[in-house]
């Protein structure tokens, strides 16, 4: 286009310069127009060049950033999905752990509680044991302390006759009677000799029924019934405690076996179970914090993944209208060199009419 304006100014400044007068060189005037349209295009084109030279280094800054910030998010996308990944293993794992260890604590949970209940039903027993034999002890040396006394009054009455079942029974019977003890104490005592000969004496089943009819009160024994293997009422009480108060000490010991056994047992149960806990604890702490940060971490890769959409995209643009700017700039500089050619030929062709003129004034002259 400045070319075709600069062949119109040419066309149109010609006319003018040949109705110029003689003093003045019109073709001169138009050279001078065509040198100095000639100067204004170079400048142009140098000024263009220069801001097309910073704009290309424009284009290089913004495509490299844009670059490095598009492989900063790829780098950024891929430590978040791992991290994703990693968060998701960790609460999977972490939950295959807290349902084995809900079931061992569930497991041990159960084992100590059945073992608490036999153990308060083991220690009910002794102490209801316990509390009879004590008691059992008690009411015997009640016993000594009366018929010790009844013996000072009458040696005689304290003897009773331990070789037969029937007879030891009724003399028994007709010793406490006449020692005045407690009905109470009476039945008890009869039947820890009672029970304790059942276990030595061969009896019949009558002998033992005949025992029990004179234990109610048919009458007094024969005396000469136990006149031989006699012995003191007292000692046999005195024996009888002493078989009790051993029985009492094998009860309480015992009992301390089954309270160590019992300790021995619960204590790894809950030290398992105290441990267990803990694990479980720890492993539900490590749950919410891997699902904390995997919530992040998935806000973040979203913003990531926008980010590097947006800078792809500011990237391909950038990049076309670089490409688009560049052709742009090509086209302009082929336009601009086309229109200097073609001042370049004009003035040429000036010049060399404006030569040839001067060459037939000259002859003329």
């Amino acid at each position: 286009m400045q070319a075709a304006t600069a062949l119109l100014f040419l066309a149109a400044a010609a006319p003018v310069a040949v109705g110029e007068v003689a003093a003045t060189n019109p073709l001169g005037k138009v050279i001078e127009l065509l040198t100095s349209l000639e100067a204004k295009i170079v400048k142009e084109g140098e000024e263009e060049a220069k801001a097309y030279k910073e704009y290309i280094e424009w284009c290089d800054d913004a495509t490299k950033n844009t670059a490095y910030e598009i492989e900063t998010a790829k780098t950024k996308k891929a430590e978040l999905e791992a991290t994703i990944e990693k968060c998701a293993g960790d609460i999977s794992a972490s939950g295959s752990k807290i349902e084995g260890l809900a079931a061992s604590i569930a497991s041990d949970g159960g084992d100590l509680k059945d073992a608490t209940l036999i153990r308060e039903k083991e220690n009910a027993d002794f102490l209801a044991a316990e509390k009879e034999l004590v008691d059992t002890v008690d009411t015997i040396d009640r016993a000594i302390s009366i018929l010790e006394r009844e013996m000072a009054k009458n040696p005689a009455l304290m003897q009773v006759d331990t070789s037969n079942f029937k007879a030891l029974i009724q003399s028994l019977s007709t010793v406490i009677d006449a020692a005045a003890l407690s009905g109470n104490d009476k039945k008890k005592l009869v039947a820890l000799v009672q029970s304790q000969s059942e276990s030595q004496s061969q009896d019949t089943e009558e002998q033992k029924a005949d025992a029990e009819e004179a234990l109610l009160g048919a009458g007094a024994p024969d005396p000469a019934a136990y006149k031989t293997h006699s012995t003191s009422i007292v000692d046999v009480l005195e024996d009888l405690k002493e078989k009790v108060e051993s029985e009492l000490a094998d009860a309480r010991k015992s009992e301390a076996a089954a309270k160590h056994n019992f300790a021995m047992l619960r204590q790894p149960l809950m030290d398992k179970l105290a441990a267990d806990q803990k694990d479980m604890d720890g492993e539900k702490a490590g749950v919410a914090a891997a699902k904390e940060g995997k919530g992040a971490s998935s806000g973040d890769l979203a913003a990531t993944q926008k980010s590097l959409a947006n800078g792809q995209a500011t990237l391909k643009t950038s990049n076309a209208d670089c490409m688009r700017s560049a052709a742009d700039h090509e086209a302009t500089v082929t336009a601009r060199n086309e229109e200097l050619k073609a001042i370049a030929t004009a003035k040429k062709i000036l010049e060399d009419t404006t030569s040839r003129s001067e060459e037939r004034r000259v002859g003329k002259e």
